[in-house]
C-alpha cells in the first residue's frame, strides 16, 4: 500500500513497536512505554513486542477515527458521538485533541493505540503498514492533523478567495528565487539520521515569530517605451539584416521580499494581509536586516521581546528585553525592544540553485556583521557531544551502535532541556533545541522539553492563539 505523505508529519500518525516497559508508582492498571524518547501511559495489556500506532502531542484526532474507536467522552446533556452508542466511551472531546498530561505524577507524551483501531476502514487489512510509516490519512480516511485553536481572525491573507495567489504575487515573483522555511521536524522520529561521526549542531531554540527576508530576482514592469523601443528595434533589424532579431528586454531586477512563517508581508504585493499584531513587525524587522543583504541572499531567523505597544511578541518570553512602554526604548533605534536572531542563511543564483550555509558560516557571517545568530550550544561530532557516553563506542560487542540513537536523545534532553530559560528575565521553561547536521541541504531538527509542552497545552486549554498558525 503507497502510503500518501503527511500534510505535517510533526503531527502525524507513525507506526511503532514497544521496545521499553517501565512501572509507574501508585499504577495498577497503568505503565509507562518509552516510545521514540517519550514516556506515554498505555495500559497493563501492552508488552514489549506490540506494534501499534503512536500520535504526538497537539495532534487533533479525526471525528471518524474517534466515533469508530469510541473514544469520545460521553456526556450527559450531548449527543453521543460515538460509533456504539451503548460502549462506555473514552475520555476524548470534540476537537480530539492529544495533550500533555499526567496521571497520578507520571507524564504522558502522546497516545499509543493498536493497529486494530484501523479496522473501521474498508480498504484496510492487516500487513498494509509497516514499522516507521508515517500517515495522517489511509486509502482516503482522515485519521489525525495538527491541533489549533479555533479563531475568527482572518489569518494574513496571500491567496483570494479561490486558494489562488493574488496577481500581484504573480508579476513580481520569479520561479525557484524565493523560499520560505520549511517546517522544522521533530528530533525524535528522525534519530536514525545522526549518527556518532555525523557533524551537528545545537543552537537554543527561541520563542518568538518566524521572520523571512530575501534580496532576489523579482520580475519588473516594463514601460511602455521600452515595449516601443524594442518592437521598432526588431523592424529595424528585419529590413536592414533581412534577418530576426528577437529583442529582449530584462524584465527581471534584484528586490526585496519580506515574510512571517508563512505570508509574504510586503505591502505593495499583499496590501491587504492581516497581521496578527497592530504592529506589523515583519516589516520592521526586515528594515533592519535588508542592508545586510546580498544579491540572492535570505535570511531566516526568529523576532523576539517587545513591540512598541509594550504587548510581548510571546506571552512572558521577554529574552532580557524591557517593555518599551514601561521602560523607553533603549535597545533599538526602530522604536521597542526586541531581538533578531538568525537561524538559517542562504543564496540563490539567476538560475533558482540554493546554496546553504553551514551552521558555523551563519554563526560566522552574524558576527562579522554585527548580527545576532542562534545561541550555539555545542558545535562538533556528535560523538563528542556527551562525555559520558564516548568510552561505549571503543568498547567492543556492546550494544552502543545499536542504541546509539535512543542514548544520544536521553543525553540531549538531560543536558539541555528542561530548565528555565536563562536568556529570559522572567521565569520560563526554555523551549528547547536544534540538532542541525551539516551537509549540503539544511537539515535540522526540534527536541522541545516537557516543560514547554506543559505550558503549550495549558494555553491552547485557554484558547490563546498561537502567531505561528496564523501567520
Amino acid at each position: 500500500m503507497r502510503i500518501k505523505e503527511p500534510k505535517n508529519q510533526n503531527y502525524a500518525a507513525i507506526v511503532v513497536e514497544i521496545k521499553t516497559i517501565i512501572p509507574l508508582e501508585k499504577c495498577d492498571n497503568v505503565q509507562g512505554a518509552i516510545i521514540m524518547g517519550n514516556q506515554v501511559i498505555v495500559s497493563k495489556d501492552v508488552k514489549v513486542g506490540d506494534i501499534g500506532l503512536y500520535f504526538p502531542l497537539e495532534c487533533a484526532l479525526s471525528k471518524e477515527y474517534l466515533s469508530n474507536n469510541n473514544m469520545y467522552r460521553v456526556h450527559k446533556n450531548k449527543p453521543n458521538l460515538n460509533s456504539d452508542t451503548n460502549a462506555k466511551g473514552g475520555y476524548f472531546e470534540e476537537s480530539g485533541r492529544v495533550r500533555c498530561a499526567r496521571f497520578l505524577g507520571h507524564k504522558s507524551e502522546g497516545l499509543f493505540m493498536p493497529l486494530n483501531s484501523l479496522d473501521f476502514i474498508s480498504s484496510y487489512s492487516n500487513g498494509d503498514l509497516n514499522l516507521n510509516d508515517c500517515f495522517d490519512e489511509l486509502y482516503g480516511i482522515p485519521i489525525c492533523s495538527k491541533y489549533i485553536v479555533k479563531s475568527n481572525r482572518t489569518p494574513g491573507q496571500s491567496k483570494n478567495r479561490n486558494g489562488k495567489f493574488n496577481r500581484k504575487y504573480e508579476s513580481k515573483l520569479v520561479e525557484n528565487q524565493f523560499r520560505f522555511h520549511q517546517d522544522t521536524n521533530m528530533l525524535y522520529r528522525n534519530l536514525h539520521k545522526i549518527e556518532p561521526n555525523s557533524l551537528i549542531s545545537i543552537s537554543y531554540k527561541l520563542h518568538g515569530t518566524s521572520g523571512v527576508s530575501s534580496y532576489v530576482l523579482c520580475k519588473r514592469k516594463i514601460t511602455k517605451r521600452e515595449k516601443i523601443g524594442a518592437f521598432f528595434h526588431n523592424i529595424y533589424t528585419i529590413i536592414t539584416s533581412l534577418g530576426r532579431n528577437n529583442s529582449r528586454i530584462d524584465n527581471t531586477v534584484y528586490d526585496y521580499i519580506y515574510a512571517s512563517r508563512k505570508v509574504i508581508k510586503n505591502e505593495e504585493l499583499n496590501p491587504n494581509a492581516r497581521h496578527f499584531y497592530n504592529e506589523d513587525i515583519w516589516s520592521i524587522a526586515h528594515n533592519e536586516l535588508k542592508y545586510f543583504l546580498s544579491k540572492g541572499m535570505t535570511f531566516y531567523y526568529e523576532i523576539v521581546g517587545y513591540l512598541p505597544s509594550g504587548k510581548m511578541i510571546q506571552k512572558d518570553y521577554d529574552y532580557g528585553f524591557k517593555d518599551p512602554i514601561k521602560h523607553g526604548s533603549t535597545v533599538n533605534h526602530l522604536g521597542f525592544n526586541y531581538g533578531i536572531y538568525i537561524y538559517r542563511i542562504t543564496s540563490t543564483n539567476i538560475d533558482g540553485k540554493v546554496i546553504e550555509f553551514s551552521a558555523k558560516q551563519v554563526q560566522d557571517f552574524c558576527k562579522k556583521n554585527g548580527l545576532n545568530a542562534v545561541p550555539e550550544l555545542y558545535y562538533g561530532y556528535a560523538k563528542d557531544c556527551f562525555s559520558n557516553i564516548y568510552h561505549l563506542i571503543e568498547e567492543p560487542n556492546n550494544q552502543f551502535e545499536q542504541n546509539w540513537n535512543d542514548e544520544f536523545l536521553v543525553e540531549l534532553k538531560k543536558k539541555y532541556n528542561e530548565k528555565d530559560c536563562y536568556m529570559c528575565i522572567n521565569k520560563v521553561p526554555e523551549e528547547g533545541v536544534v540538532v542541525r547536521i551539516e551537509g549540503n541541504d539544511f537539515e535540522a531538527y526540534k527536541a522541545k522539553s516537557e516543560r514547554f509542552y506543559a505550558r503549550e497545552t495549558a494555553q491552547l486549554d485557554k484558547g490563546e492563539l498561537n502567531i505561528e498558525d496564523e501567520n
